[in-house]
């Protein structure tokens, strides 16, 4: 059960934003996010993949990665450019907080470090709020929520 848990807090962590409070390091005071996306998916012990993301991009459509490498951050590929963005996140949890029943709210915020992308910048805040079912084996973005890069 730990593990799975460790699992789908990794998960979280890569995905990316939804509130602009930054938990632990934070970016310059000067720096916001330019990415939102507005759909989270994924697996707790496979891969996360965020979409729906403005501003809109021919060659950045959407971003993936791998769920267990992204407790404390990750690389995310982005199709179709193949440019990506590596993050830090730190990752809380208030419990059930605004996912439906069965689910674990995971928020995780950080910023952007590097990668090869010129869709994301370093130092953009990133901040995400993901609702994980481990028995279902899914992670989703909270309802109404963003993934912010």
């Amino acid at each position: 059960m730990r593990r799975l848990l460790v699992a789908a807090a990794t998960a979280l962590a890569l995905s990316v934003p939804a509130s602009v409070a930054v938990v632990g390091t934070s970016a310059p005071a000067w720096a916001a996010s330019t990415v939102s996306c507005g759909k989270l998916t994924g697996t707790v012990t496979g891969t996360i993949t965020i979409g729906k993301c403005t501003p809109k991009s021919k060659v950045n459509k959407s971003a993936s990665a791998s769920a267990a490498a992204l407790t404390t951050g990750g690389t995310l590929t982005w199709s179709s450019s193949g440019g990506t963005t590596t993050v830090t996140m730190t990752v809380s949890s208030p419990g059930q907080g605004s996912c439906k029943k069965g689910s674990t709210e995971f928020d995780a915020n950080g910023h952007v470090t590097g990668g090869t992308s010129t869709y994301t910048h370093v130092g953009d805040v990133t901040s995400t709020r993901a609702c994980v079912n481990v028995a279902a084996n899914k992670i989703a973005l909270v309802k109404g929520s963003q993934a912010l890069l």
